[in-house]
């Protein structure tokens, strides 16, 4: 049975990925750059070389891909050691979590079943609808937590361009507290927390893809088109979502370091 790993961190890994999942070395992809220019299409290539010299894999639900989870921590990331990566409603339900801990010193609270937010004694409704009244700052705090919560990483980055959410600096739902309570906890969290890089396993089964009037052949060949991109091209940035309710356990983890780029 092939080596079922997707990963495409650096142009080495694509190329390792490219050969290892579809059954070609990277001698005969490099044969066919000088005729790139016949195809209208980069997609059209890898199609026409895999079918040519390899085989397709049947599912990029059986890929086990590598691909790193970017936060911050105090501690050294003793929560994600113990708990594995969890989403932002599993990490608020711990007890032990660093944000949980720092909101709690500036006396905010939320409610997770009620959906409320307290803060020295205000309350915020925070409930989430797909078909909200107005755009509030408490809706938009609701929608992170009841709705855009699930595990994100990348299966790979430009380090020159910072993703645009910048969770190498803060929780992105900080900002969105700090707005609703006029304060600056983004500037306090950053002034106090590093920046480290998660790496981690995951199922191509536990993974969410949004691409979902695709066949599993098409979806399989975009993967082995990004792994192409990246082998020959270098990497892009490509960010991973992780399905709801789907937390990583630390068994799934490979490595914590230091951010090294995006200073």
């Amino acid at each position: 049975m092939p080596n079922m790993t997707y990963d495409i961190r650096t142009t080495e890994y694509a190329q390792q990925t490219l050969a290892n999942l579809t059954g070609v070395q990277i001698s005969v992809w490099e044969q066919y750059l000088g005729n790139k220019n016949k195809y209208e299409y980069t997609e059209d290539l890898v199609a026409d070389v895999i079918n040519s010299n390899g085989y397709l894999p049947n599912s990029y639900k059986d890929f086990e891909f590598i691909f790193f989870h970017v936060t911050t921590s105090a501690n050294r990331c003793e929560s994600f050691r113990k708990h594995g990566i969890l989403d932002l409603k599993q990490t608020y339900s711990h007890h032990d979590s660093e944000l949980r801990k720092f909101l709690q010193k500036h006396d905010i609270h939320i409610e997770l079943d009620k959906q409320m937010l307290t803060y020295s004694g205000q309350r915020f409704d925070i409930s989430y609808s797909s078909f909200p009244r107005q755009s509030t700052e408490a809706y938009k705090i609701g929608r992170k937590i009841y709705f855009d919560y699930a595990i994100c990483g990348f299966l790979s980055i430009k380090e020159s361009n910072s993703y645009g959410g910048r969770v190498h600096h803060c929780p992105e739902i900080l900002r969105n507290i700090d707005t609703l309570l006029r304060l600056t906890l983004s500037q306090e969290w950053t002034s106090e927390h590093d920046s480290y890089e998660i790496v981690s396993k995951i199922r191509g089964e536990n993974i969410y893809d949004g691409n979902e009037n695709r066949s599993d052949k098409d979806k399989v060949l975009n993967y082995l088109f990004q792994a192409y991109n990246n082998a020959f091209d270098g990497p892009t940035e490509i960010v991973l979502q992780i399905k709801n309710h789907i937390q990583i356990p630390p068994s799934n983890i490979l490595e914590i370091k230091p951010l090294s780029y995006w200073k």
